[in-house]
């Protein structure tokens, strides 16, 4: 009967998450528009490593994340540009830090808000840079100047994506960080089973 619940729990809560991240995901829709929320997709890995830490629950998120660019793409008219053969680096960027996820729930340090979120931070801005690097191998720029303009592109583009990712990342470690002290969200206190 446990299992029972902690499965329906763990269903209930990456269905919200991936609610977030169609919300959330930059792409044309209602909502995103309305309320100009950055992407969802890292926090719900974050969240998936450290306290349901299976599997297919990162396997799901990723999967939905490329199914909303897919459908963005196809239906609602959003620019292909970002997908070429760099795109299939990112479903593994995104498995990184699922395992970041995962280390961090195994380590002692649930109750320090400052080193949680800077291994947040250090976590969101390595994949953001690995991703980014294998994006800018595929453009027209590199093919020109091949990677002396890169530091401009990272200088450029930097603070625009990674700075919302942190914010979602800096909440959810704060909020999480608190549940671990007070517990007003029980099934995710800090659960340390594989």
């Amino acid at each position: 009967m446990t299992d029972q619940i902690n499965k329906t729990r763990t269903l209930f809560a990456v269905f919200i998450m991936v609610l977030l991240m169609i919300a959330t995901r930059g792409h044309a829709n209602w909502l995103s528009s309305l309320v100009h929320l950055p992407d969802f997709t890292i926090p719900a890995l974050f969240i998936a490593g450290i306290y349901l830490r299976q599997f297919w629950v990162a396997f799901l998120i990723i999967i939905s994340a490329i199914a909303i660019d897919n459908y963005a793409i196809v239906y609602e008219g959003v620019s292909a540009n970002c997908i070429t053969p760099a795109y299939s680096v990112l479903p593994l960027t995104y498995y990184g830090i699922f395992w970041v996820g995962k280390y961090m729930g195994s380590l002692n340090i649930d109750t320090s808000i400052v080193k949680n979120a800077l291994i947040v931070v250090a976590a969101a801005s390595a994949q953001w840079l690995v991703a980014t690097s294998s994006y800018y191998f595929f453009t027209a720029t590199y093919a020109k100047t091949g990677w002396v303009n890169f530091p401009a592109y990272l200088a450029q583009w930097s603070v625009i994506e990674i700075a919302p990712v942190l914010y979602w990342m800096i909440a959810v470690s704060i909020v999480f960080t608190l549940n671990h002290r007070y517990a007003f969200i029980p099934f995710f206190s800090a659960q340390k089973k594989s």
